[in-house]
């Protein structure tokens, strides 16, 4: 017995450090006059972030309708450190926008200081902050202007016709059925290393190849990338384990496929002299190296930023475009017919008659807004500020603290948007896109000075793509009905093979 004893308080001294090391924030908001989310477990508001039994939209989606129409924010904890969840669109247009000077940084700035070994990431706007978030992001923005997509079109329209011939022959090799995702990878890896690098990548001119290289790095990469995303979040807990144990975004072999690559690319480029002739990204690092001395890791760090941009979000943004085209065939009709009456006599369409297109334009933010592929934006205040709670209260906001911004909840909130989860792109008519996003209730691009800096290469890509496919195809689901579910991050999306029957039309 007196073992037991021994055992037991040997237990308890064991255990009381690690409780209290879990719950010593607990009272953080209470004091501070702020609701606090419940339950509080010991692993935090967001547990499944540690267990991985749930997905954290789900964990968010809880605290959203508990308190939702009843608070602007709430308190929340990420793990043990505390955060703030903004239940109010309006409060979110606030910190991305009129007060973006108080939460400058994002979250994922934060962590680049614990991933030294990242050459390639840190010069990546997307992990900086600070006026090297701002040098950055000026450098790599001009080369994606909408001057610079629209004189570089030829590349999509090339693109376009390439998928098209791809697809021709793929349907008759698997009677009309294709798996999807690989589709869009696909086409998403050509125009991006067109683009990029000014090569063909062979992912739509060579399909024999198995793997194609290219393809098979961006995808090792992006995936990389997004899954220790999730890693850096859940090691909040103990922060001292990313530096222990040489966390990194990107892996060491994609950085020297890409880093060859990109030298490869300027060593051709300059040796045939065509850099007069094409206004392609490449173009713009041979600019930067030029007029700004930008170092060969400095290009390679801008090109990846575009591929990051361009290749895994926008090909699973296809993805989704197509599954919900193919789920709703009025709306897939109306956008035939829209694509089909805009063509000109040899079937193409200018750079300003496809950013014209109002249908198709809503299609695709449709998608966007159910899809969701950026669930959450979360911000980091770099200047003290306040948040007028109501009339009468305010909360003062300390540097250093986060706030996360529920991108999804807003999407699939019926208030906003009524029958959430049917598929309407009529939602969008008549220029609303513009009011929902000053009002900060659909940020599919973010908002403010750090709205996604590929916004414009995303929606040419996704536009491009529909363009050529729909006025060639009709676009049927399989007999199973596909349900998105929750990835091993923290988005809620279609999952594994998607395979769709592609009709094409005889002409």
């Amino acid at each position: 017995m007196y073992l037991l004893i021994l055992g037991l308080m040997a237990l308890h001294l064991l255990v009381l450090p690690i409780y209290l090391y879990l719950t010593w924030h607990h009272n953080y908001w209470r004091k501070r006059g702020l609701v606090t989310v419940k339950p509080l477990t010991l692993l935090g508001t967001y547990p499944g972030l540690l267990t991985r039994k749930s997905n954290l939209v789900h964990d968010v989606q809880r605290a959203y309708d508990k308190y939702k129409g009843k608070h602007r924010a709430v308190g929340v904890f990420m793990t043990r450190e505390p955060q703030i969840l903004v239940l109010d669109p309006q409060l979110a247009h606030e910190v991305l926008v009129s007060n973006f000077r108080s939460y400058r940084d994002t979250l994922t700035s934060s962590y680049i200081r614990h991933a030294k070994w990242d050459k390639y990431a840190k010069r990546n706007p997307f992990w900086a902050s600070g006026e090297t978030w701002k040098r950055l992001r000026s450098e790599a923005q001009v080369g994606i202007s909408a001057r610079r997509l629209a004189q570089a079109y030829a590349i999509w329209e090339e693109g376009g016709k390439k998928l098209n011939e791809y697809m021709a022959n793929q349907v008759l090799e698997h009677n009309n059925i294709l798996e999807t995702r690989d589709l869009c990878f696909r086409y998403t890896a050509h125009v991006m290393a067109d683009f990029i690098w000014g090569i063909d990548a062979g992912t739509l001119t060579r399909p024999l190849e198995n793997p194609n290289k290219i393809q098979q790095m961006a995808s090792k990469w992006t995936s990389y990338a997004f899954y220790m995303l999730s890693i850096f979040m859940a090691s909040v807990i103990a922060p001292f384990t990313r530096l222990l144990l040489r966390f990194r975004f990107y892996p060491k072999e994609t950085d020297d496929f890409f880093s060859n690559l990109t030298k490869r690319s300027i060593d051709l480029r300059l040796k045939t002299g065509e850099d007069g002739s094409r206004n392609d990204y490449l173009s713009h690092l041979l600019q930067l190296r030029e007029q700004k001395q930008a170092s060969h890791d400095d290009l390679v760090g801008h090109a990846l930023t575009v591929m990051l941009d361009g290749y895994d979000t926008t090909g699973t943004a296809l993805l989704h475009a197509l599954y919900y085209l193919a789920e709703s065939p009025t709306a897939q009709q109306k956008l035939r017919t829209e694509v089909q009456q805009s063509l000109n006599d040899d079937k193409s369409l200018s750079f300003e008659q496809l950013c014209a297109l109002p249908y198709l334009e809503q299609v695709v933010y449709e998608s966007l807004r159910l899809s969701s592929l950026i669930p959450q934006y979360t911000k980091i205040c770099t200047n003290p500020t306040h948040i007028q709670l109501n009339e009468f209260k305010r909360l003062e906001v300390e540097e250093g603290m986060t706030i996360m911004i529920p991108n999804y909840q807003f999407h699939h909130d019926k208030q906003y948007f009524p029958d959430p989860e049917t598929f309407r792109p009529e939602r969008f008519e008549n220029g609303v896109y513009d009011e929902l996003v000053q009002k900060g209730i659909f940020l599919p691009f973010s908002d403010g000075p750090r709205i996604c800096m590929g916004m414009r290469l995303a929606l040419l890509t996704l536009k491009s793509a529909l363009l050529y496919i729909v006025s060639d195809y009709q676009i049927v689901t399989s007999k199973e009905k596909i349900v998105p579910s929750g990835d091993s991050g923290f988005g809620i999306t279609l999952q594994g093979d998607i395979f769709l029957e592609f009709r094409r039309f005889m002409r």
